[in-house]
């Protein structure tokens, strides 16, 4: 017979629960469950007082973001990417959330499955900071190791076969191109370049004030001819928005998903391999690198936190150039083998 535990007698075993350490903790729920399975009994350990599964604390998870000023980009991904995996296991464990992982990575990029971590880890240490869950299974999960030695990226030729091609409506192929070009010459995240004011922008001076990662600002320059498509860009498509790029959105200012997948079908139509808008950061980095700009030109242009991050994530580039410069100025190259000792 299964026989129904009273919930408010629970609560004092639940915070003594909370005192304990994570692995404490799991070792204690996995005792008592496996008792009260033994006992026919319904025990229910996965909730504390006022959560009932770690899908409702997911809104107040979200406002928490907010307040913090997360951007609204990382806000929707984290979102989405908790709630696609509680879907799947509504009361996570240390194990279960490692053999997700580990399933994850045999499916799409480390850096995605690193973001899935980042997003659990974030909502579970919210839920049991606060007290509102019992656990954190994130708790002893290693950080999924990114490797930054290739960073694909598209060549130029794919980029200008890009910007030539066009979309179904006219309004549509002028911002693809417009946008395309404006991430393809400055290295703006895709987030930054939806959210520019247009106050923020000054053509006389080949400039534009954007808004990064903690709502920091700094000023990208422009391209003489990215200036030009921006100004051609407002002239042929006014409207009362104060974004440049507006939109039917919470925030005012286009969706960068939609923008996403309109950017892999024009790259479809065009015949070249899909890129996505952050992969033209990569390229304009790498280019700048290749190109010989300072290394803490590009960091600041990227708006990277410190010019370690830039020389980490593209030190592929410096790689290529020590090997090139050695085949050129090795001593003994092209020399006749050594003789025998």
């Amino acid at each position: 017979m299964n026989r129904q535990t009273d919930n408010g007698g629970l609560e004092p075993a639940v915070r003594a629960l909370n005192q304990l350490s994570p692995q404490s903790q799991e070792l204690v729920v996995s005792l008592v469950r496996q008792l009260a399975d033994r006992e026919g009994i319904d025990v229910p350990l996965a909730a504390s007082p006022g959560l009932q599964a770690p899908a409702e604390g997911v809104p107040l998870w979200v406002a928490k973001l907010r307040a913090e000023r997360r951007s609204e980009r990382t806000v929707h991904m984290y979102e989405y990417l908790a709630r696609r995996y509680l879907g799947k296991d509504p009361a996570p464990t240390k194990l279960g959330v490692q053999q997700y992982l580990a399933d994850r990575l045999g499916e799409v990029s480390p850096a995605a499955v690193s973001n899935e971590r980042k997003a659990l880890a974030s909502l579970f240490g919210f839920l049991h900071g606060e007290g509102l869950w019992p656990t954190n299974p994130l708790n002893g999960v290693r950080h999924v190791r990114v490797s930054y030695s290739e960073r694909p990226c598209p060549d130029a030729v794919d980029v200008t076969r890009v910007l030539g091609g066009r979309c179904l409506r006219r309004g549509d192929t002028d911002k693809l191109r417009t946008l395309t070009l404006l991430l393809a010459t400055t290295g703006m995240r895709i987030s930054e370049a939806a959210g520019i004011l247009k106050q923020n922008i000054n053509l006389g001076a080949l400039e534009v004030r954007v808004t990064g990662k903690g709502d920091k600002q700094r000023v990208v320059p422009l391209l003489p001819q990215t200036a030009a498509a921006l100004a051609g860009y407002m002239k042929q498509h006014p409207n009362g928005s104060p974004y440049l790029f507006p939109g039917d959105t919470r925030s005012g200012h286009m969706d960068v998903h939609n923008l996403e997948k309109t950017l892999r079908r024009a790259c479809l139509r065009a015949g070249v391999r899909p890129f996505t808008p952050h992969q033209l950061r990569h390229f304009y980095a790498t280019e700048m690198l290749r190109g010989g700009a300072k290394l803490e030109v590009v960091a600041r242009i990227l708006g990277h936190a410190g010019v370690g991050v830039t020389a980490d994530i593209y030190r592929h580039v410096a790689t290529a150039e020590l090997h090139e410069e050695h085949a050129r100025f090795a001593p003994l190259n092209g020399a006749r083998a050594l003789p025998e000792a």
